[in-house]
């Protein structure tokens, strides 16, 4: 099935443009191509008139008889003309006077005496043009008829001359027609490109992304649909604000009953006359109950998270130790890696790496990264953490053994709730990856997922670019 082509507005106003203008310059070619046949033919008919006058003036009476004293200025006005040959005839009722005999002749009674009357003909297959007039003679009933004919070869070629003008000239006008067309529409329709690329520019992290568009420098037939588009602006910031709102109270407000929850799950388990039953469902409500606990720790996070995003940037970023952090959250995690039997080892190759994020929040990308390798890893597996410098650019490598992540799903780990499908998987919100990704995009950073110690498991490589260093 072919695909329907999107309407463009710049072709639109092309084809209304250029449409009407070739329409226009074919209305003027035609109407040129008639003034220039009716110009050769005025011209041309002219001479044959001035011709077949001369002759006439030459027309007598002799002893009874008509004679004609034929001028040479009469033909040789002709002469000139190129390629044409010029035939006459001077005849009274059935005779000839002088000329060709076999010269088409024209009706005498339709030709008032005086007048010149142009006719088409052919003489010996040779179309001819034909000046006919008629000269009263004395003493005769009826009027002598003069007549001059012409080839039609110069006229022919000097119309088709002056057509190849024409026709070059109208191309001329076409062209010229549409490369300004082309121009005034691409400049007219710029200031449209221009905010399309202001649109653009309104990225999370700017601090602009939902201000409303200024009218004052935009076109007024643009006005309707930015005005609709800045409506649309602040609709959505309140729907985003509404939502923002609700998952940080939201997670806030569980705070509360779920601190609760474990306080009384704490003296449930000290109680030793529970039955065995009792114990297991205890312990599947205590799971329950510490993954709902990272669940609202995590939309926490992604609530502050969304809030940066949408917030002006600051030029007053504070100077984090990479090296530190790394090591605090070796710190935070290591009784969690114990707790899973799994080793947790720290390898440095610098003493300090100095950049420019917010505590916090690197303190949260590492602390998720280290929990995803140790939370999904196997028993007895290990971790490994390292920070290297490397032309101008620190990197965190936090490695593991397990199972790793296909390639096929190392894209989509990062959207919201996205959890691989994996029976053996422990329990997860989906929220970390895309947490962290939005964090390290707010450092300037990046985040690539590569294979794990020895071709097996996962490594997670954070880079930090040179221009977030403390130099």
């Amino acid at each position: 099935m072919i695909a329907k082509r999107a309407p463009s507005l710049r072709r639109a106003l092309l084809l209304n443009l250029l449409v009407p203008t070739s329409a226009l310059a074919v209305a003027f070619g035609l109407a040129g191509l008639l003034l220039i046949n009716k110009t050769i033919e005025s011209a041309y008919d002219r001479v044959l008139d001035g011709s077949a006058k001369a002759i006439a003036e030459k027309v007598a009476v002799e002893d009874g008889e008509i004679t004609v004293d034929l001028p040479q200025v009469a033909l040789g006005m002709l002469e000139s003309r190129a390629n044409d040959s010029v035939y006459y005839s001077v005849s009274h009722g059935q005779a000839l006077i002088t000329g060709y005999q076999d010269l088409p002749r024209a009706e005498v009674a339709a030709i008032p005496i005086g007048d010149v009357k142009h006719f088409d003909s052919s003489y010996r297959g040779i179309a001819v043009r034909v000046a006919a007039t008629t000269q009263a003679v004395y003493g005769k009933p009826l009027p002598v008829l003069i007549e001059v004919a012409e080839t039609m070869n110069g006229r022919t070629a000097v119309q088709r001359q002056l057509l190849l003008a024409l026709a070059a000239l109208e191309v001329a006008i076409i062209a010229t027609a549409a490369i300004l067309v082309w121009f005034a529409v691409r400049r007219g329709l710029s200031p449209l490109v221009d905010l399309g690329r202001e649109i653009d520019t309104r990225q999370f992290g700017t601090g602009a992304s939902l201000d409303r568009l200024d009218l004052e420098h935009i076109p007024i037939e643009a006005h309707p649909p930015v005005r609709a588009m800045n409506e649309l602006f602040v609709r959505l910031e309140v729907a985003i604000q509404v939502i923002r709102d609700f998952i940080a109270d939201a997670s806030h407000q569980m705070k509360t009953p779920l601190a609760s929850l474990r306080v009384h799950l704490a003296l449930l388990q000290r109680d030793t006359s529970q039955l065995p039953t009792n114990v297991e469902t205890i312990a599947e409500i205590e799971k329950s109950t510490k993954h709902l606990d990272r669940l609202v720790a995590q939309l926490i996070v992604m609530a502050r998270v969304e809030q940066a995003a949408v917030a002006a940037p600051t030029e007053d970023m504070p100077s984090t130790d990479l090296v530190a952090s790394t090591g605090e959250a070796i710190v935070t995690m290591a009784p969690f890696a114990a707790a899973k039997n799994v080793e947790l080892a720290f390898d440095c190759e610098i003493d300090n790496a100095p950049l420019y994020a917010d505590p916090a929040a690197l303190h949260d990308i590492l602390t998720n990264l280290i929990d995803n390798a140790i939370r999904y890893n196997r028993e007895g597996g290990s971790v490994v953490v390292s920070v290297v410098a490397s032309l101008g650019r620190y990197a965190v490598k936090i490695a593991d053994n397990g199972p790793g992540i296909a390639r096929e799903y190392r894209e989509r780990v990062f959207d919201r709730f996205y959890r691989i499908p994996a029976a053996t998987r422990p329990p997860g919100s989906g929220l970390g990856l895309s947490i962290v990704r939005a964090l390290v995009g707010q450092s300037a950073g990046t985040i690539t997922l590569t294979e794990g110690i020895g071709g097996r498991g996962l490594t997670v490589t954070l880079n930090f670019p040179a221009d977030t260093m403390d130099d």
